[in-house]
């Protein structure tokens, strides 16, 4: 379920007005998308992450001044390269339902509404070769074209063979965004009196998303999903469809021969040992019922796959390092997964399957934009943020239930959580790299040597670099100029970064050879229409080649006992290797 309304409860101190790409802003700082340097493997060794999760207790405070007296609240940290939990706090509030969990924490379960519609996608992408995103949900669906009410008029009728199972996964298909929440399934309502029409007998539906109404099934979407219009043609704009995951979970069932909620159940939640994350209401005991809630057992019918599952932080945070480790799906479909499908309107936000995408340059120390994969969910009560940051290897979940549970409240919270959580796991990448990649590189026979460090910006920064007696950093202007016009600027910054590209024995990286001095990137920003022009680094890599090695291309060989720390590197353009010391 997504959520509806936004509430300005933002947590005090929190720099959401810090830039978040709001405008054609210089941006001198520009590595390729992706990490900088390889994530941290043991965060919770270094000390800027423990001085960092050690403040937890002051946010929890202010947290619960916000909170109130009726609210409850748990959040998780977990990193994929260690197996316990790595940071955790959470809120009581002296008033709740007593048949639910009477303290709060890491295990308590909440309803986590559309983030059940991130283990929609995995069920789906573990179903493998036997199905195509690419097919039409037809396919699959073939009843969608008994919807039709007029087949020649794509006005009125969606077209639901020109709909694809990636259209519906990535919010660009275009179908009608639900079926339960409709004011007109609220009899309470008096809605005439605003200007609205007396509605005939069959043009409301029996069903809806009221505690006290039954949730919408099958039979309700045969007979009634064909009366709503679509919403736009599909691939124009994202626009957000509860009922596309609804039918994406009919495909799994399909598919797999298994219902949503065995699927999900045997596939997702016993292999990642998430004993706290149920598909139907669990027993109240194990969740934290607000004190007026009437929301926690509230059948959702057929909107299980779309947001009606039940978790907890802790558990969330298992799921982050599933993901992450690629536990379930191998790190190729990971990876294509955590890529966008579609900008919006915002600058700030792009749409993944079903990742809300919040692109942030406020979040780093050097003020780079990174990409935040996160998943909101929403029902009445009960809010939840799910996020996964796979530059960091980091995963957060926050969820939280009662009066003054909103969007706002937990932006502010995650805003608040991870702005000093990432600037710490970029120390701890810092530290680890600089034991396994820093320091110098030699080759006496042919008089080279490379000086590798770690400064206050991304990646290694190449300090010196001297092959076969003549200085690099000098010479590549004019190597580079042959093909360049006009010539390169005597300017040059060179530094490396993981492309991810990895085996036990050996560690690939590109350079990047910045030759805009920092001065020049506002000036040719503000020539053009493009945002952040300057910013292309991406158009570089692989630029310069001689003898079928790119001059950017690195190797690092690492030691055999470690795997993780270099005991060479070898600028392949130069057919040498040299040796660390």
């Amino acid at each position: 379920m997504k959520f509806r309304y936004w509430t300005g409860l933002v947590l005090s101190g929190t720099a959401l007005a810090d830039t978040i790409v709001t405008s054609n802003s210089a941006l001198a700082n520009c590595p390729p998308l992706g990490a900088v340097l390889p994530p941290p493997k043991r965060p919770s060794s270094s000390t800027a992450v423990k001085e960092v999760l050690a403040e937890f207790e002051t946010v929890q405070k202010e947290a619960g001044a916000l909170l109130g007296s009726a609210t409850g609240l748990s959040l998780s940290i977990a990193s994929a390269y260690e197996d316990d939990v790595l940071g955790s706090l959470s809120y009581t509030p002296q008033l709740f339902n007593e048949s639910g969990v009477h303290e709060v924490d890491g295990n308590t379960v909440f309803r986590i509404g559309s983030v059940s519609k991130v283990m929609t996608v995995l069920g789906l992408l573990m179903l493998g070769d036997k199905i195509s995103f690419s097919d039409p949900i037809t396919k699959y669906v073939p009843e969608l074209q008994n919807l039709y009410k007029d087949p020649q008029n794509r006005v009125t009728a969606v077209n639901w063979d020109a709909v694809s199972l990636d259209a519906l996964s990535s919010q660009l298909s275009g179908v009608p965004d639900d079926l339960g929440h409709d004011l007109a399934n609220d009899p309470s309502l008096q809605l005439t009196q605003y200007g609205l029409p007396e509605l005939k007998s069959d043009e409301s539906s029996q069903c809806g998303d009221l505690p006290d109404q039954r949730g919408c099934n099958w039979d309700d979407f045969w007979n009634d999903m064909g009366n709503r219009a679509p919403i736009y043609a599909p691939y124009t704009t994202p626009a957000y469809s509860n009922v596309a995951y609804d039918i994406l979970g009919l495909v799994i069932e399909r598919v797999s021969g298994q219902s949503y909620g065995d699927y999900v159940q045997k596939q997702i939640f016993e292999p990642l040992n998430m004993t706290r994350t149920f598909v139907a209401t669990p027993d109240n005991s194990l969740g934290f019922i607000s004190r007026e809630s009437n929301w926690w057992g509230t059948d959702l019918g057929l909107e299980q796959a779309d947001g009606g599952l039940y978790s907890s932080a802790n558990d969330l945070a298992k799921f982050g390092q599933g993901i992450l480790n690629h536990k379930l799906i191998d790190d190729v479909k990971t990876r294509a997964w955590l890529k966008p499908h579609s900008h919006t309107s915002s600058l700030g936000i792009s749409v993944g399957s079903p990742w809300e995408i919040a692109r942030t340059n406020n979040l780093t120390a050097d003020g780079r934009i990174i990409d935040v994969y996160s998943k909101i969910g929403s029902v009445p009560d009960y809010n939840s943020i799910f996020m996964v940051i796979p530059d960091y290897g980091l995963t957060v979940s926050i969820l939280s239930a009662g009066p003054q549970s909103n969007v706002g409240m937990q932006f502010g919270l995650a805003t608040k959580v991870l702005q000093p959580l990432v600037r710490a796991f970029e120390a701890a990448g810092k530290e680890e790299a600089s034991v396994s990649y820093a320091g110098t590189y030699a080759n006496k026979e042919t008089n080279s040597t490379i000086k590798l460090g770690i400064d206050n910006q991304s990646g290694l920064v190449v300090e010196s670099w001297v092959m076969n007696g003549q200085d690099i950093k000098e010479t590549y202007p004019a190597i580079a100029s042959v093909s360049s016009n006009p010539p390169m600027s005597q300017y040059l910054s060179i530094r490396l970064f993981p492309t991810g590209l990895q085996s036990s024995t050996s560690s690939a990286w590109r350079a990047v050879f910045d030759t805009l001095p920092p001065a020049g990137v506002p000036q040719e920003d503000e020539q053009v229409f493009i945002l952040q022009l300057a910013c292309n680094s991406w158009e570089m890599i692989d630029n310069v080649v001689y003898g079928y090695n790119a001059l950017d291309d690195f190797v690092f060989e690492l030691e055999p006992r470690s795997g993780t720390v270099a005991a060479s590197i070898t600028p392949r353009a130069f057919r040498q290797t040299l040796t660390r010391t």
